[in-house]
């Protein structure tokens, strides 16, 4: 980058303010000149456009161009200072459907059951909100044969495929509710924002696993260097991105195989289950649930902290398999005699089986 030496003189107090500046945020006087100027410049390049778009010089692109700005990022910015600007034919009967209720606004949420897959997309198609069911695009159609393939999907109704999902104790949601022709045209400020909802839904929700139906989602929260496969943790639960609609045959089954390994055969997971001991006074008093022989299977080997599902609550305990030299004895989880007594009462036994992206549960 190319720079210009520039010299100007400033007051004393505007020199003290200057340093003030310079401090709080850590930097050098010269540093913290360039950014506050650049700042300053920001603004009257958006003060600049909405001007001219208010006079009627600059239409809403050129504006967006010269500012710098997304389209819809200069659209909020000429709605905040009250600026009128004309409507398209598809933004004027977007207006008027939500206003006379003909059409829904967007799809709503599907809340899964604790436990299970949480579908995220990108955000709704119109031809989906006007259907009033998710993915019914060809792509989205395509999503549908492709959970069908990893046991994610079974006995769907073409058309209403996502009511199959949910009763199978998933649930959906997208990044952004805002339907668009294109997700090209959501702006960065909607998709930051939406980053932030998806992780409240998913501490609220407690599902067993994150699943990525576009990549846009993941680079949110994984950043750009994301790719498909199990892809880290959100809020504590792990994460999947499939592969993209048009990636290569093969990378599209290395990926499924990947999923249907890690969600396990949904009637398999059910069948395999094993029982705690049960819950004594003692137990309660203590937080603790001690584990048999064969319910150690779905828990570590190894002494720590590991995540389990109880009753429908994502928590986090600390497990000891106490497995010694002489003999084994059963293994102790501790949630905690709040959490214990809460979900749980004096001589309840307790199923085990190993949840979606292979956290253990217990209801």
């Amino acid at each position: 980058m190319r720079t210009q030496q520039i010299n100007i003189r400033i007051d004393t107090d505007l020199a003290a303010a200057l340093d003030r500046v310079a401090r709080e945020e850590s930097l050098d006087r010269a540093t913290a000149i360039r950014r506050l100027l650049e700042r300053s410049i920001r603004g009257w390049e958006l003060e600049h456009a909405v001007l001219g778009v208010q006079r009627g010089d600059l239409s809403l692109g050129r504006a967006a161009e010269e500012s710098g700005l997304s389209m819809w990022e200069l659209l909020d910015a000429t709605r905040v200072a009250g600026v009128a600007h004309p409507l398209t034919g598809e933004e004027a009967r977007e207006r008027l459907e939500q206003l006379t209720g003909a059409a829904p606004a967007t799809l709503p949420d599907i809340a899964p059951q604790p436990g299970g897959v949480l579908l995220v997309g990108i955000n709704p198609a119109p031809v989906s909100v006007a259907a009033g069911h998710y993915y019914q695009g060809r792509l989205g159609r395509r999503l549908w044969r492709r959970l069908e393939g990893v046991g994610l999907l079974r006995d769907a109704l073409p058309g209403s495929e996502d009511e199959a999902f949910a009763a199978a104790g998933h649930g959906l949601t997208d990044l952004v509710k805002r339907p668009t022709p294109s997700s090209d045209l959501l702006s960065g400020a909607e998709l930051r924002s939406g980053a932030e909802v998806l992780r409240q839904k998913i501490l609220e929700w407690h599902p067993g696993l994150v699943l990525f139906a576009f990549r846009a989602p993941a680079v949110e929260l994984f950043g750009r260097h994301v790719g498909p496969g199990r892809c880290g943790e959100v809020e504590g639960v792990p994460a999947f991105l499939l592969s993209g609609p048009y990636s290569p045959r093969a990378e599209a089954e290395r990926i499924d195989r990947e999923l249907k390994a890690m969600v396990g055969e949904p009637e398999k997971a059910r069948s395999d289950i094993s029982r705690t001991q049960s819950v004594t006074a003692n137990d309660l008093e203590r937080g603790q649930i001690r584990l048999p022989r064969d319910a150690k299977r779905f828990l570590p080997v190894d002494k720590g902290r590991v995540d389990v599902v109880l009753r429908g609550n994502r928590v986090t305990a600390s497990y000891d398999p106490r497995t010694g030299r002489d003999r084994e004895r059963s293994g102790v989880l501790r949630v905690g005699s709040d959490v214990l007594q809460s979900a749980v009462r004096e001589g309840e036994v307790l199923r085990v089986i190993r949840g979606l992206g292979g956290v253990p549960q217990l209801d």
